[in-house]
């Protein structure tokens, strides 16, 4: 090629040159992996310098030398370009492994970073490869026991349990995570593991990554934790001062230890799960314990602790002092925690506290001194009554308030008292500042400390000045009547003890004279009481202008008087003439006019005479004889004087025997009821009249006309009226189940005093629903006597009766308080004719006429009448020839026991035949 060529390659090696060398200077500042990157382009631009240069000094394109010049140029720039690319190809390659190994000592120092032993394990559990380089409690390189199995690092079963654990893993393609325990040199050691799979799917190079822990010491710390939470939580359920209950925010209780159940009442099952708010707190308070509640929710600080008043299981209120907590758990979620500590000790002592306080304040005196008996605190009640004031007397002793009254004698006998019982009490006079000796009475008692030993003496002082006057005024008043002045009940039955003593020993008689003012009631009821007062007091002025000054002239009560007369003859008939001249010339003297304050009135006395000499009769009995004697004056007309006679004395025995009696009769049930029938015009039985029976066990059948009167005055007769009663209504139940008697009606008498009371009507009703007895089958007999007093109440009464249908009749009727004016007013339903116009109806004109207009007024107020008391065929055809069509009496039958009155029922012929 010559010169050019020569020329064209010194160029191409000269450019290619500076290149080169331009090149290497820059790769030598930049990082290999730009160096390689550039490469490429950097033997573009020397090939495009080289191929400039030749067009530059050989610019004939056509001479031959250029043209193979120019070829081998391009081959050469292809051969440059292809080399570039495979040194690119190499610079990626070197970037790659650069990024490889850089990753893999990242990993590598992750992995020896880590505390843990990281490992491989293959399917059957031996130990592939050690990844990180920890040591074990082995006792050895966890390294050295590659290629050995679990069952020669652990114990047998839980090598199976870890690679059972390993073949789950690599069955289910999922992490699992266990514990293990490891035996080591230093102890059983607690190993928590994590195995992960690793290899193809299928394959049999399957490994497992074992991440393994040593959780000893946590384990060791959970299990310290749980310990103290089981310590903690014991703590609160066996503390007995403290009542603890956990509940969430809305109230729902989730806690509740035995002192809650102790505190009020409720076990743990009854409460969980409820509201706490409405299973303790009054509903008077659960608003403001809501309040409290959100308020610490909202604020994060718990309240204050605050006094509260709950409820216990029995609904009684339980004083506590109670403090809140919250207890914020996993999350947001919150528990709250209650504290009660209950006060109903504390309350109590404070309440005994305060009572003590003010009982040392009350009305007595209260000293309380040390052993040495030096005074400590005295009350304001003892400044009062000692005139001394608290600071006179603290540090003192008692001694200052001495009287001088007592000796020596009676200060041993305290201490004597004081040193065996603990106790002394009694009346002592003391000394005022003031030096006024007054009495008081003083109780002291020792107090002991735990020992025994007497530790202080509190003395109680009571002021008994006044009390000593009153008594002695009581006893000046015990015996004497306020009022006249006279000598009281007492002193009379104390003069009458001396009265008969001296009797005795002189032999002559004396007499006792009981007087009684008639109609004293009106004077009060009229003129008030204390005209009345004065009445009493001018008639015990006279009773004194009366009789001698030997005499004694009391006042029992009331307008009762007794004048005891002493010293009269030894004969008895001269003794009573002695006692009758003494008597009527009281009662003369009683009977002139009294002036009273204005009003002149008149009274009368009537009056009672015994005598009595020595000891034959007792002091009562002498007083009951007088008063005996004084209702007879009464009963004979009053004004006037009655001896005592035995005989009354003797009835009126009998009587109060009889009223035993009954009342005996009554408990033992000797009382039955006997059934007179009653018929109508065909000698058809239309009912019956229950009559009381009493078979006295001694006396034999005893008459309504001897018992009834006395039962009527000492108020048994409502106890036998109830009786009756009951006893008629169980009679009207046996009836109601036998055809022949289901429709009888039972006639009952009712007492006056029985028909007053308040509740009888009511007391009726309830007898009849308790027995089931049919009301319209019951009548009751009525007498006139009832209706003259407060007849509004009697018709109230019998018209609650008759709206349930029972029935009325006016039993006696002609015979007392006859009225037509009640008669259309009361709603009866019969009227009964007397027997004692019955008896005489055919002989006696005037008693034909009263039957005869009865039946006409019976007729004409649309009233049934009956006639009782028939005895003869006469009497029942005059009765029947007048309108009366209903009989009871002796012609039919006498009064019989129950069963003999069915007998009698059923022998009597059907309705519509004649007898």
């Amino acid at each position: 090629m010559g010169d050019f060529a020569g020329w064209s390659g010194v160029l191409a090696m000269v450019v290619s040159t500076a290149a080169g060398l331009a090149y290497h200077q820059w790769g030598r500042t930049a990082v290999r992996e730009q160096w390689l990157g550039w490469m490429p382009l950097f033997s573009l631009v020397s090939q495009l310098l080289t191929l400039a240069c030749l067009l530059f000094f050989q610019p004939d394109v056509a001479d031959p030398d250029f043209s193979r010049m120019l070829s081998a140029w391009l081959i050469y720039a292809l051969a440059a370009w292809g080399l570039g690319r495979i040194l690119d190809d190499a610079r990626q390659r070197l970037q790659g492994e650069d990024a490889l190994r850089a990753h893999e000592a990242r990993l590598r120092a992750t992995v020896h970073a880590i505390p843990d032993l990281l490992c491989l394990l293959d399917k059957d559990g031996k130990l592939v490869e050690v990844l990180s380089h920890v040591d074990t409690a082995l006792g050895q390189q966890v390294s050295s026991l590659v290629g050995h199995t679990l069952h020669e690092v652990f114990p047998s079963s839980e090598a199976d349990r870890v690679l059972g654990h390993i073949r789950a893993t690599l069955h289910t393609r999922t992490t699992l995570t266990f514990e293990v325990d490891l035996p080591t040199t230093q102890g059983s050691r607690r190993l928590e593991g994590r195995t992960h799979a690793l290899g193809a799917e299928g394959g049999d190079d399957k490994l497992v990554v074992l991440l393994a822990r040593d959780v000893t010491n946590r384990h060791a710390a959970a299990e310290a934790l749980r310990a103290s939470e089981m310590r903690f939580r014991s703590l609160l359920q066996n503390i007995s001062a403290v009542a603890v209950q956990g509940f969430t925010p809305d109230g729902t209780v989730t806690y509740w230890n035995h002192a809650s159940e102790l505190f009020y009442g409720y076990t743990e099952e009854e409460v969980l799960g409820r509201n706490l708010v409405e299973v303790l707190v009054p509903p008077e308070a659960r608003s403001e314990f809501r309040s409290l509640i959100a308020g610490m929710l909202e604020s994060g600080r718990a309240p204050e602790a605050r006094e509260m008043l709950l409820l216990h299981k029995t609904g009684r209120e339980v004083p506590v002092l109670t403090g809140h907590a919250a207890v914020i758990g996993d999350g947001s979620s919150k528990e709250l925690f209650r504290f009660d500590i209950d006060l109903s000790e504390r309350k109590r002592t404070e309440a005994e506290l305060r009572v003590a306080a003010t009982a040392f304040e009350a009305q007595e005196g209260m000293m309380v001194t040390d052993a040495q008996r030096r005074i400590l605190r005295v009350n304001e009640a003892f400044t009062r009554i000692s005139g001394y004031e608290d600071i006179e007397v603290i540090g003192n002793t008692p001694t200052m308030f001495s009287s001088g009254w007592h000796d020596n004698a009676f200060y041993a006998e305290m201490n004597v008292s004081l040193a065996s019982t603990g106790t002394w009490q009694g009346e002592m006079w003391n000394r005022r500042k003031n030096g006024e000796i007054h009495p008081q009475w003083l109780h002291i008692t020792a107090v002991t400390d735990d020992t025994g030993t007497v530790s202080h003496f509190v003395a109680t002082v009571t002021d008994i000045t006044q009390r000593k006057a009153a008594e002695d005024q009581i006893r000046q008043l015990a015996f004497y009547d306020p009022l006249t002045g006279l000598p009281n009940r007492r002193m009379l039955i104390d003069r009458l003890r001396h009265a008969l003593a001296s009797s005795a020993r002189s032999g002559q008689c004396g007499a006792l004279l009981f007087i009684d003012l008639d109609h004293f009631k009106n004077l009060n009821d009229t003129l008030g009481h204390d005209k009345g007062d004065l009445l009493l007091q001018q008639v015990a002025q006279r009773l004194l202008d009366t009789v001698r000054e030997e005499d004694t002239v009391a006042r029992l009560g009331g307008d009762e008087y007794v004048v005891m007369l002493e010293g009269l003859d030894e004969m008895h008939h001269i003794a009573a003439s002695q006692a009758t001249a003494v008597g009527e010339k009281i009662i003369a003297k009683l009977n002139w006019p009294y002036q009273l304050a204005g009003h002149e009135f008149h009274s009368t006395p009537s009056m009672g005479l015994t005598l009595f000499n020595g000891h034959e009769v007792e002091v009562e009995d002498l007083l009951k004889q007088a008063d005996l004697a004084m209702y007879q004056a009464k009963g004979a007309g009053r004004n006037g004087l009655r001896f005592y006679d035995p005989q009354m004395q003797a009835a009126v025995s009998r009587r109060a025997e009889l009223e035993a009696d009954i009342r005996q009769a009554i408990l033992f049930g000797q009382f039955v009821l006997f059934l007179q029938p009653q018929v109508d015009q065909t000698g058809h039985v239309i009912g019956a009249e229950a009559l009381l029976r009493w078979n006295h066990p001694t006396r034999g059948m005893v008459s309504p006309a001897e018992f009834i009167p006395v039962a009527e005055d000492s108020g048994q007769i409502l106890t036998l009226g109830s009786w009756i009663l009951e006893a008629a209504c169980a009679q009207l139940v046996a009836w109601a189940a036998d055809p022949k008697t289901r429709a009888l009606t039972l006639a009952v008498n009712v007492s006056s005093r029985q028909f007053r009371q308040q509740d009888f009507a009511q007391h009726i009703l309830d007898m009849l629903d308790y027995t089931g007895a049919n009301p319209h089958c019951l009548k009751l007999e009525l007498t006139e006597s009832l209706l003259a007093d407060n007849l509004d109440d009697v018709i109230v009464k019998m018209s609650a009766l008759r709206a349930r249908g029972v029935g009325f009749s006016l039993d006696d009727f002609g015979t007392g308080y006859s009225s037509l004016s009640y008669l259309k007013r009361l709603p009866l339903d019969q009227l009964k004719i007397d027997q004692s116009f019955v008896r005489d109806v055919l002989t006696d004109p005037n008693d034909a006429a009263i039957v005869q207009t009865i039946l006409a007024l019976g007729k004409t107020l649309g009233l049934k009448v009956i006639a009782e008391g028939v005895e003869t065929g006469e009497q029942r055809d005059f009765l029947v020839a007048n309108g009366c069509n209903s009989y009871q009496g002796y012609l039919y039958s006498r009064p019989v026991p129950a069963d003999e009155f069915l007998r009698y029922v059923h022998s009597c012929p059907d309705r519509g035949a004649m007898p």
